[in-house]
């Protein structure tokens, strides 16, 4: 029996050879920071550190997926390993109860004599009282440890953490990367790349997610919302399910390619965005577009912490209505309607 081991994607092996290159020399920092746009895969390039770490039999510089030590990790039951994660993926909170456990953990022996690792994402979810039971761990670090964080908004967490953690700063893979690899190995997701800002992992997320029909389903919703034609209400139950923070990313994206049909104006352009994106464009001015561009990211930073997420919604969606824009508002619905 054989456990998945996770490798570094293709635009990470600088990354991966200064970590491989650290723990070879034996200077590994006891905590790195992992930190990058969404989507680029610094998740999966922290599980392959974590699966190298624990690893007793290394094929080249990764993990070999059949020694005890990955067998038990591949199993989630290998007890120098800890995972710290928000209990509801994309809207908890890492409170301090999750780091102070953290903290029992590491200041125990290790089980196999090796690496205790400890992976945490995201960690700008971490509280205010989380992050400063983190920052006494990182002060005085047990012996054969090693901290990963993971961070999408690293300005989001206290410089005397970031301070005490080695910078991993991973960037966009280039356009020619990202698409060979996703013809490679999702090519479902190749066409969605630039909806996601060129972020493979993200356009993989966007595809299985159904993302193109997504994406069409909430410029319809939009575009009726703007002229008055659906409740917002309504709406913020449609899409409760999909969650605050899927729901202000898609909306990012819908008015980034909203903007992009402002922008650039040609019927060239246009032929190939749906009829409802169309409309949507042609209902917003350039003021209206980036209020709501500000709606979707005030939501997706607050969807970082715990909220009710369908009063989050009916806010994001409410902002639309015509009552809220008021009287110039309703004279451009009753004329775009």
């Amino acid at each position: 029996m054989t456990a998945e081991a996770p490798a570094p994607l293709p635009w990470q092996e600088a990354a991966w050879q200064r970590f491989t290159r650290a723990l070879a020399q034996d200077r590994l920092a006891h905590a790195l920071l992992l930190a990058g746009p969404a989507g680029t895969g610094k998740g999966q390039l922290a599980r392959a550190m974590l699966a190298r770490l624990l690893c007793t039999a290394p094929t080249g510089d990764q993990a070999c997926g059949a020694c005890h030590g990955c067998r038990l990790r591949g199993g989630g039951a290998h007890p120098d390993c800890r995972l710290v994660l928000p209990e509801a993926e994309g809207s908890g909170a890492l409170r301090i109860e999750a780091i102070r456990g953290l903290g029992e953990f590491l200041r125990l022996s290790s089980q196999y004599g090796g690496w205790r690792v400890a992976l945490i994402e995201p960690a700008e979810a971490m509280t205010h009282g989380a992050a400063n039971s983190l920052l006494k761990l990182l002060e005085e670090p047990p012996p054969g440890v090693v901290l990963l964080l993971v961070s999408h908004r690293p300005a989001r967490l206290p410089p005397t953490v970031r301070s005490r953690c080695q910078l991993l700063r991973l960037g966009l893979p280039t356009p020619a990367v990202a698409e060979a690899w996703l013809a490679r190995e999702h090519p479902e997701a190749v066409p969605l790349l630039a909806e996601t800002g060129g972020a493979p992992l993200a356009a993989v997320r966007l595809a299985e997610a159904g993302g193109g029909e997504r994406l069409e389903a909430l410029a319809r919703a939009l575009a009726e919302l703007q002229c008055d034609r659906r409740s917002a209400v309504a709406t913020a139950a449609e899409w409760e399910a999909v969650g605050p923070a899927e729901t202000a990313a898609l909306m990012q994206r819908v008015l980034a390619r909203s903007a992009r049909l402002r922008a650039l104006g040609r019927e060239a352009d246009r032929s190939s965005a749906s009829p409802a994106l169309q409309a949507l464009a042609q209902s917003l001015d350039w003021s209206e577009l980036f209020e709501r561009l500000d709606g979707a990211l005030e939501l997706a930073r607050a969807a970082s912490q715990p909220l009710n997420a369908l009063m989050a919604l009916e806010g994001l969606f409410l902002a639309w209505s015509p009552a809220a824009r008021g009287p110039a508002g309703e004279a451009r619905s009753l004329r775009g309607g």
